[in-house]
């Protein structure tokens, strides 16, 4: 059997519990002879009375070869099992939810370049799970502890529904998964609707089940996911969601830990968003190593795209009449990652207004703290047009230059080593607004954009990012 060990061990952790991932293989010997009573140490076929002959064989495994077995497997009875899917193509006419600490294991060997960065599964080891009916929500859900590994995932385009979907089930929940060596097509353009969002590779969420009425908001749920050594396909036509990572609930935690993969397609990263029901205190952070995201779109420069969209916390984009969204923070800590093709590459800001009262509540004490080690960020120059930006950084972003967006959010930024792509229309603020800063009577209090160090400092540990911040932003002048 061939090592599909994760290659690192960097995996997301929560404060105030621990998550385990393990799955026991035991490997017995030769098969023995056939008899009437099946052997409980083989493993079972789905769909079949019989055991299993196989030349190694694990005493806690299901093997399955078609669609109708695939099923048949993934139900509470086989929580903490290993179900090996055979090589071929499934056809899928119904979601699937894969149980608590189960492993689901294709036999795709996946292929990588010399750069360590997964190009695809080898001829004839590929398993597909084909997303054939119109039906909505996540082609996948993990519960907790599962692993998925060795399986491509083909979306059916015009489905809402996401390919892979990690979603808290009640209050208090805790959930872990891995998914590692995996293919995701998802050809649909993201979009939120009242379940949560829809035409993303792989969503992450703590949730909000029912827009304000019962059951409550999923408060104190925490989730982690390691996600690695994966290709993912998201570019859609409008808004492409490789990775989805939101609190909808308060006092609740995601984190995502990302190494050595490819998101074709941007992705879209939130502390808390309150919709209606208030977040607060909620916190989501994202551990990002030697990763590329690129925008594969045919013209780079139409329609616009954002490569990495990330906020503290929010009121939503529609207009819910929701209260105060405040306390939320967002941590991002990126390695050596290349940021390939969007028109802006990363746009940050601590808070995020969209309406005012009494449409929303203020925007309040949200947060993003941006660590960027050794990025590389290629933008296109779309002729040397004002839509394009490596960076987009402000501690608070409102939609109207006249909208006070809240008090206190801020977005810490530590830049370097970092190598950008010239002069671009990269955007620095307190307050930023749809033109530009917006004016002082319209900025809050409080709210600031902060760049670790000094300009001379900046302008020595990073290079061909133009215009870089401004002094006024470096904590040195402060």
């Amino acid at each position: 059997m061939r090592d599909v060990r994760p290659a690192s061990d960097d995996r997301p952790r929560n404060p105030g519990f621990t998550l385990t991932l393990a799955v026991a293989l035991f490997a017995i010997g030769a098969a023995g002879c056939a008899t009437d009573t099946p052997n409980p140490t083989e493993p079972l076929i789905a769909g079949m009375s019989g055991p299993a002959k196989a030349n190694v064989q694990d005493e806690n495994s299901i093997v399955v070869s078609n669609s109708i077995e695939l099923t048949a497997a993934l139900v509470p009875e086989n929580a903490g099992r290993r179900i090996r899917v055979q090589a071929g193509d499934y056809s899928l006419t119904q979601l699937l939810t894969v149980p608590d600490q189960v492993t689901l294991e294709g036999e795709g060997d996946m292929l990588f370049d010399d750069a360590g960065l997964p190009t695809g599964f080898a001829a004839g080891t590929r398993t597909t799970l084909t997303m054939t009916a119109n039906a909505p929500g996540n082609v996948l859900t993990l519960g907790d502890g599962v692993t998925v590994r060795g399986i491509a995932i083909q979306d059916l385009a015009g489905r809402v529904g996401n390919s892979i979907g990690v979603f808290s089930r009640e209050a208090g929940d805790r959930l872990s998964a891995t998914i590692a060596e995996v293919e995701i097509v998802n050809p649909n353009t993201h979009t939120i609707v009242p379940a949560g969002p829809a035409g993303c590779a792989v969503a992450v969420v703590t949730q909000n089940p029912n827009m304000g009425a019962d059951p409550p908001p999923h408060a104190g749920a925490e989730i982690a996911v390691r996600l690695t050594r994966s290709l993912i396909r998201s570019n859609a036509t409008g808004t492409g969601c490789g990775l989805f990572a939101f609190n909808f609930a308060p006092v609740a935690s995601v984190s995502v830990a990302l190494t050595d993969n490819i998101v074709v397609g941007g992705i879209i990263l939130s502390g808390g968003v309150s919709r209606p029901d208030a977040v607060h205190d909620s916190r989501t952070g994202i551990q990002s190593k030697r990763n590329l995201y690129r925008n594969d779109g045919a013209d780079p420069c139409a329609p616009q795209r954002i490569g990495w969209n990330a906020n503290g916390g929010s009121g939503t984009p529609v207009p819910l009449p929701i209260g105060a969204t405040e306390r939320n923070e967002l941590r991002i800590h990126s390695q050596d990652d290349r940021i390939e093709g969007f028109t802006t590459a990363v746009l940050a800001v601590g808070g995020r207004r969209f309406f005012a009262a009494p449409i929303a509540g203020a925007t309040t004490d949200n947060s993003v703290d941006l660590k960027l080690l050794g990025t590389t960020i290629t933008t296109p120059s779309c002729g040397g047009g004002t839509v394009v930006a490596d960076f987009r950084l402000a501690g608070a972003l409102v939609s109207s230059a006249s909208l006070v967006p809240g008090d206190g959010n801020t977005l810490r930024a530590v830049i370097r080593g970092v190598t950008g792509s010239g002069s671009r229309s990269n955007a620095y603020a307190d307050v930023l607004g749809p033109a530009g800063p917006v004016a002082p009577e319209f900025q809050g209090t409080g709210n600031r954009l902060e760049v670790a160090g000094n300009l001379n400092a900046f302008g020595q540990t990073n290079r061909a990012l133009d215009p870089a911040p401004g002094p006024e932003f470096f904590t040195s002048n402060k």
